[in-house]
Parts: C-alpha cells; structure tokens; sequence
C-alpha cells in the first residue's frame, strides 16, 4: 500500500487511483481501484473459497458492532478506530471453532471471553497506566447487574496527567451491556445473533466531574439492565455481559457546561462474563 508524500491533500478517487485518510493517522494513503467484478466474485466457481472468508468477514464486523453496542456512547475516548480492532478480536474467538468449515466458523464469545477482558482503547496511554489506582468490579449475571468500586485516591497520584495536562476537569463512565454468540443462519447464509440478547440492551452511568487537582472519595458506579418491576428471561448460556469502563476528560461549552473531549483519555473492557 502507497502513501502520498510532499503532496496536496488529495482524498478520492483520481482515475484507478483511491486516495484515503485513516483515523489515527495524518497521512494520505492511496491505492488502485481494480480486479474481479462483482458479479464474478459472487457466482465464478474460482471465487468459491473468496466466497468463504468474504462471508466469514461479514460476521468479524457483525460481531464487532455488537460488542460496540454493549458499551454504545463511550468510544469517543478512543484514538484510533475500534472498530477494526474489535474485527481482529472478532477474528481470533471464530478461529477458535474447530467444529465448523470455513465460511461456516461461529463466534463462541461464551466460551472465549478472556479474549475481550481487558481490550484496552488506546495504543499510546494505556488505561491502567492512565488510572493508576485499582478497580475492583463485580458481575451479577443472575440479577443482569454490575458494580464497579472506585477507591478514595488523590489525583495527583491516581491520574496520570502526561499528556491530559491542559484539561482541569474528568470523570469515570461506566457500561454493561450483553453480547450473545453468533451463528450462520441457514436460511440467508448471513451471521447473526443465537438469540435477540432478550432486549436488554446497555446501560451507562458515570461519576461527577471532577479537578484533576482534587481529592476523590472512595464510591460505587451500578449499573443494572433491568428496572425493579421488570421481568425478563434469564440469561442463557450463550450471553456474554461486557463491562467497560473510561476516563474522560472535560471543558465548559459555550453555555458553561462541562462537555467531553472527543479522541481524548482512555477505557477499557473491564470484565466479561
């Protein structure tokens, strides 16, 4: 793949030529439009195994937007686009099916949730390095329910302010969210989900803001994915609960309200269960 130096800023198309930007990244890379057509792809019997990992890879962005969704409102701390990421960790619970041919691998997150414990969203500042106090969580799976403790730490010494030196102000969100394994489907020949996760959906919740000068009190973020009078199904095997945790860093808008900061502080997956 070329990259575009000592040139304008050019992002389209030029010809057979593709010119792009990657999130994370200020260069312009660029590539050939060109090969097989569509049609080709999908009917030519020498395109039958392209076919497989083609469909195969539909699944890794299924999946991965599924497990975007269990914390939906918190990527905006990231530096770099986690989508793909969670593509690749996608990828390597499906490789893990042995059972199944290729273009029909499932994605077992049940059985392989150490694989997206402690997915981290940053490459630079990672989370534990930027709270260095511990958390401590704990995931009720029968009662759809999470608790995350937060111990009293000064900031001065729980915060790493390297490189967030110029913000005054950050807080702790938290999400739980449920991620179901998915499957083929032998009717569209389509991944999809074992079940519709029950319509649980997610939950966030966050602390105050706080000084990056101040002292914090030891407290407790709860999450819980049902109401006090609601009834819902018992989770099944096939459910995973993703607990995610970030910090982000604030400024007042224009009205004097304190408003995250896109692209900056950092998360983590906390726990999977």
């Amino acid at each position: 793949m070329a990259r575009v130096k000592n040139f304008d800023q050019i992002v389209g198309n030029i010809g057979k030529l593709s010119f792009y930007t990657r999130k994370g990244s200020s260069e312009i890379f660029v590539r050939t439009k060109g090969g097989a057509s569509k049609e080709k792809i999908k009917n030519h019997p020498n395109f039958a195994n392209l076919r497989k990992v083609n469909k195969e890879f539909g699944g890794c962005a299924k999946m991965s937007k599924q497990i975007r969704l269990a914390f939906y409102g918190l990527e905006h701390v990231a530096e770099f686009n986690l989508a793909p990421a969670l593509s690749k960790v996608a990828k390597d619970i499906q490789k893990t099916d042995t059972e199944n041919s290729v273009g029909e691998r499932a994605f077992l997150l049940s059985k392989y949730r150490f694989l997206l414990a402690g997915f981290d969203f940053s490459r630079t500042t990672r989370f534990n390095s930027l709270l260095r106090v511990p958390l401590s969580y704990n995931i009720e799976r029968e009662k759809q329910q999470a608790t995350i403790h937060i111990p009293d730490f000064a900031c001065s010494f729980g915060l790493n302010l390297t490189q967030f030196s110029t913000y005054g102000l950050f807080r702790l969100t938290a999400a739980l969210g449920i991620v179901t394994d998915m499957v083929l489907s032998p009717a569209n020949q389509t991944y999809e989900p074992i079940h519709d996760k029950l319509g649980q959906g997610f939950q966030t919740r966050h602390t105050p803001w706080f000084s990056t000068q101040s002292t914090i009190a030891a407290q407790d973020i709860f999450l819980s994915l049902l109401n006090k009078n609601q009834s819902s199904p018992p989770l099944t095997a096939a459910d995973s609960m993703v607990l995610t945790v970030i910090v982000e860093f604030g400024v007042p808008d224009a009205l004097g309200n304190t408003v995250p900061v896109r692209g900056v502080g950092g998360g983590m997956v906390l726990g999977v269960e």
